[in-house]
């Protein structure tokens, strides 16, 4: 893949780092385009401190910096693009100017190079008034920081061909695409300027200083505070940007005029860092400002979800992971209830002319969605699919939650002949560790398992045809519910892996009983000891995966699900007979494992599949239970936290 990055500004060189990063090892090439030399030696600066600082820190290999470095490719010559099959224009928020570059790249690049722009707020269709190939143009608004904020959102150009190929990109360039309407400031940043924008009213008008705002804010819902993100962007001027183009939108109003505190203080920081100030408040304060805060904030999201500029699902990961606060907007609005919610908007609206408060409130009826599960189609099939990122698509109880019910949903859906279980990405790294680590008692740990398996179970005994579409590391739990499967289609760059054993635990989710029975009981016995990981080869050599490994694994496994359909192949569930189980257990190197836990994992297993899968699964749990009666699940659980899956715990066997 080629790509190119247009303006070695505020956010260009960000962006071509985090480009360049995603495809630098497989041969891909990013241009760094500008027309003033120092903007460029300063970007490529920039993005030598990025890769120094990633050296220093573990975060990146010396054979990865240096393949960053050789696929990195500052130019002068917008001619330099032709070649790029992707082009981000990142240069400006002028109109007239985006228009004229957007006109000169046209000339350069070929009619199926994929053209985005980087815009806060102008809308799409006033930038591509005078393209020549408007079906090509998107706009993709990224967030910061640019290199490594998962989320961009889309707004599409109807042409469906050149929409996928949109997604595909983003995707394979490390981000995460979040489809919006062609609306003013589209979702993030309708809602996140008109935050900023009262926050700047409230110090305005004395009743609040900037430090006591941010304090007030942060306590309440994280984010580090409005104020304090502009000092970070220099934000100040484009919020009055965003909000003047809120203002003039159909439906605009003069509420979105922007205070003028916002234009007086320019690039200059609202903070002192020499001195910040008391950020000291009372409650009385404390309620004023927040219920202010909150008001905006809660009556922006829940107009972008009823105006259907974003879908609410979408909308609440896209306001925690671009605008870092400790929840969703959505998922906050349900935190503190409808009644709260409808109270603070009603009583700003009085004292704000031309506020607007959505339906959704006025009504008290916020929208149900699922956080971290989306689920879409491709005529009769039906794609489910983890959208937790930025954890790998860790599973936690409320991920296996929403994925049990959108399960059962679409068993009952006579439109849906077969299912896709995936994730964003293709990896699903396991359970989600801080849960496990917080079980109290032995009974607790059992219980979760009990969970687990009602889960599985779900997808196991489905009778249409579920198939797991994987790629990158799937691990623990997620190789667990893979396993629960009708079939299994992998990537070249799949991990497969029970690790358990480095955490001080067995599998919980039915791994003990499944793998042996998947692909033989000597081997998953090896395995499960071990804690190794094999690759995609090894996953079909074995009979994890059902067919060879395939960069298109999505689409095989769509594949795969309509020779089902049509009678040329059979899938189904692993094989709940019991299995033969031999007397004497090969030899293996446990290394630093703990002995406590192994032989609490050979017992489970030896004496687990010698009975039905269902007995086996109540023998897991158990076992499962038992392992929290030892030291060394504590170590192990303590260890991983503390120091991640590299440093092997000092398990003491007991």
């Amino acid at each position: 893949m080629i790509v190119g990055v247009i303006g070695s500004g505020s956010i260009g060189p960000d962006l071509a780092y985090g480009f360049v990063s995603a495809i630098a090892r497989e041969g891909g090439r990013v241009y760094l385009h500008d027309i003033k030399q120092e903007a460029l030696d300063a970007g490529m600066a920039r993005i030598a401190t990025y890769v120094t600082k990633a050296l220093a820190r573990g975060k990146l290999s010396e054979s990865a910096a240096r393949a960053v470095k050789e696929a990195l490719v500052p130019t002068l010559s917008l001619s330099d693009l032709a070649s790029c099959d992707y082009v981000l224009e990142a240069a400006t928020e002028d109109l007239p100017i985006k228009r004229k570059i957007i006109a000169a790249l046209e000339s350069v690049v070929r009619p199926d190079c994929l053209i985005g722009f980087a815009t806060s707020g102008i809308p799409r269709a006033e930038i591509v008034k005078d393209t020549k190939h408007p079906e090509r143009c998107f706009v993709n608004h990224p967030f910061y920081p640019a290199w490594r904020s998962l989320p961009v959102e889309v707004v599409l150009s109807g042409d469906d061909a050149f929409g996928a190929r949109m997604i595909r990109t983003l995707e394979k360039l490390g981000k995460v695409p979040i489809i919006t309407a062609d609306a003013a400031c589209f979702a993030a940043d309708d809602i996140f300027c008109n935050y900023v924008s009262e926050a700047a009213r409230i110090v305005a008008e004395g009743v609040a200083t900037p430090a006591q705002v941010d304090a007030i804010v942060n306590d309440a819902i994280g984010g580090g505070g409005p104020l304090n993100v502009m000092d970070l962007t220099r934000g100040n001027l484009l919020t009055v940007h965003c909000q003047e183009l809120m203002r003039d939108a159909p439906t605009g109003s003069p509420w979105f005029e922007p205070p003028a505190i916002l234009r007086e203080v320019g690039n200059r920081p609202w903070h002192d860092p020499k001195n910040r100030g008391d950020g000291r408040y009372d409650e009385a304060l404390g309620k004023k400002v927040l219920d202010r805060i909150l008001a905006v904030l809660f009556a922006r999201t829940y107009f972008v979800a009823d105006e259907n500029i974003c879908a609410p699902s979408d909308l609440d990961w896209l306001t925690r992971m671009s605008l870092g606060f400790r929840k969703g907007l959505l998922s906050l609005a349900e935190e503190y209830g409808i009644d709260r919610v409808h109270a603070v908007c009603v009583a700003y609206a009085a004292a704000h002319p031309g506020f607007h408060v959505p339906k959704s409130i006025t009504q008290k009826s916020l929208p149900r969605f699922r956080k971290n599960v989306v689920v879409t189609r491709d005529a009769d099939l039906a794609i489910v699919s983890v959208r937790r990122p930025e954890v790998r698509n860790a599973l936690n109880r409320e991920t296996l939650a929403e994925i049990e019910s959108a399960m059962k949903e679409l068993a009952a859906d006579d439109s849906v002949s077969g299912v896709i279980f995936t994730s964003q990405d293709g990896a699903l790294a396991g359970a989600d560790i801080g849960e496990l680590a917080s079980l109290k008692t032995p009974a607790d740990c059992e219980g979760i398992c009990h969970f687990g398996h009602a889960v599985l179970e779900t997808i196991a005994s489905m009778k249409k045809p579920v198939v797991a579409a994987l790629n990158g590391p799937v691990l623990g739990g997620g190789a667990e519910i893979s396993m629960s499967c009708h079939g299994r289609v992998v990537g070249p760059e799949l991990v497969l892996g029970q690790p358990e054993v480095n955490l001080g635990i067995i599998p919980g989710y039915g791994g003990t009983q499944r793998l042996p029975r998947l692909i033989g009981f000597e081997r998953a016995l090896d395995l499960l000891r071990t804690g190794r990981s094999v690759g995609a080869k090894d996953a079909h050599a074995f009979g994890w995966a059902t067919v060879a490994p395939t960069k298109d694994f999505l689409g095989e496994a769509k594949a795969l699900v309509r020779r089902h359909l049509a009678g040329e192949v059979k899938l189904g569930p692993v094989d709940p007979a019991p299995l033969s189980v031999p007397e004497k257990l090969p030899a293996v190197d446990l290394g630093h494992h703990s002995r406590a836990i192994d032989a609490i994992l050979v017992s489970v297993v030896r004496r687990g599949n010698a009975l039905p899968l269902a007995e086996g699964l109540a023998l897991e749990a158990k076992g499962f239970g038992q392992c929290k009666e030892t030291v060394d699940l504590d170590i192990g659980m303590k260890n991983f936290i503390q120091n991640g899956p590299r440093v092997p715990a000092a398990f003491l066997h007991e």
